[in-house]
């Protein structure tokens, strides 16, 4: 070989063993750059990747299945909302500038029942969750109607019944035991046959007495919200529509019997403190004869307790018979720690894990067709069932204002 051949071979194998060196430098380079997984630590990426999609796929329904199927929900009542009758109130005027407005406002004559859920969304479906709303015209209640049979619901849910009862004054003399006692029998018959009622719990309530001094010992007492029975015992009674008949009969009976008038009112407490707003009466005339009742009182407490039992009876089944296509609605509040509160407790039927649709009555149903009007509505879950008290857990929609009124449907 001649010292050209030579020095050209040098030369080719010298820029070779360059080139390879450097792609070792720019190899090491990057892994030195690179993190190193050892084989066990290998594994445990993979193990810990497994139990996290394990855990997506048994973990609760997300917040984004809430929101969706309270969507559906609000989508559901406002659908059934249009398919009732609605009344459009429109108003004009002419500002200070001259500019015309107007405004309109839509009241449906709907009323929501209940909603149902039929199904549930899941995260890797698209198609939101199917719900049936059954609305009813605002005049049903009135309304003498064939239809008097309603859907039962999926369960007996019983709502809570805070009952009181009160003797009026006016009383006089010896008109005093005897209404005392009168009520003592009228409480004590209500009671029995309110443990039959099949959509009401009766409580008891306790109303303080009149005389200050006896209010300090016994200490404040706070009257409850919510649904409200008050029976009340008055001296009077109304004047009667005398016939012919009703004269002859009145003519051999003692014209100084005492006439005093039962009254039976089942309203809604929104405050503690506030009245009762009456959703409808009863009344009973009641006629006892004073001569009777202290020659032969045992007689008479007979016939009398006998005539209240009968009457109690008839009432209770009365407002079973009166509330059975009403809807389901517990009275909600918000406490001092924010947490949401139910009024019912074991016997209401409700169970850890249910879930209720809460709304504001001044907006269900009768503006459901207002901008915005659905957006109040917010679902909420069943975390624990007191004897009293049920709290629950808000899962979508707006926070509830501390000082609202709401209701809660079970779903």
């Amino acid at each position: 070989m001649s010292p050209q051949a030579l020095s050209h071979s040098t030369r080719r194998l010298g820029r070779i063993s360059a080139l390879a060196l450097g792609c070792a430098m720019t190899l090491l380079a990057q892994a030195q750059n690179s993190p190193v997984a050892s084989p066990a630590m290998g594994d445990g990426a993979a193990a810990q990747a497994t139990v996290r999609k394990d855990s997506r796929a048994t973990r609760s329904p997300t917040a984004k299945q809430h929101e969706a199927q309270l969507g559906a929900i609000r989508q559901a009542i406002l659908q059934a909302t249009i398919d009732r009758p609605t009344r459009v109130l429109s108003s004009a005027w002419i500002d200070d500038k001259g500019a015309l407005h107007e405004s309109a406002h839509f009241q449906s004559q709907a009323e929501v029942r209940g909603v149902r859920v039929l199904s549930y969304l899941q995260d890797e479906q698209d198609t939101p969750p199917q719900v049936s709303a059954e609305v009813l015209p605002w005049g049903w209640r009135a309304a003498q109607t064939k239809a008097t049979e309603c859907k039962a619901p999926p369960r007996p849910w019983r709502l809570p019944l805070v009952m009181q009862t009160r003797v009026d004054t006016g009383f006089t003399g010896a008109q005093q035991f005897a209404s005392q006692s009168v009520m003592h029998w009228v409480d004590q018959s209500w009671t029995q046959h309110m443990q039959a009622s099949v959509r009401w719990r009766a409580q008891k309530k306790s109303t303080p007495p009149d005389n200050t001094y006896l209010r300090a010992l016994t200490g404040p007492s706070e009257s409850p919200t919510g649904w409200t029975a008050e029976l009340v015992l008055k001296p009077h009674a109304p004047a009667q529509e005398y016939s012919v008949r009703q004269a002859w009969n009145d003519l051999n009976k003692n014209a100084q019997d005492w006439r005093w008038t039962l009254t039976f009112t089942l309203g809604e407490r929104h405050a503690s403190e506030g009245p009762i707003e009456p959703r409808w009466q009863m009344e009973q005339v009641i006629r006892i004869d004073p001569q009777n009742a202290s020659q032969n009182p045992s007689a008479w407490v007979q016939s009398l307790k006998e005539q209240l039992q009968l009457q109690m009876q008839a009432w209770v089944a009365q407002l079973d018979k009166r509330s059975a296509c009403e809807p389901v609605q517990f009275h909600v509040r918000r406490t001092e720690a924010d947490k949401l509160t139910l009024q019912g407790g074991t016997d209401s039927g409700l169970r850890a894990g249910d879930r209720v649709l809460l709304i504001n009555p001044s907006h269900v149903p009768s503006q459901m067709l207002e901008p915005g009007a659905t957006q109040h509505l917010a679902l909420a879950q069943v975390v624990n069932v007191g004897r009293d008290r049920t709290e629950l857990q808000q899962l979508a929609g707006p926070t509830l204002a501390a000082q609202g009124h709401w209701m809660a449907l079970p779903l």
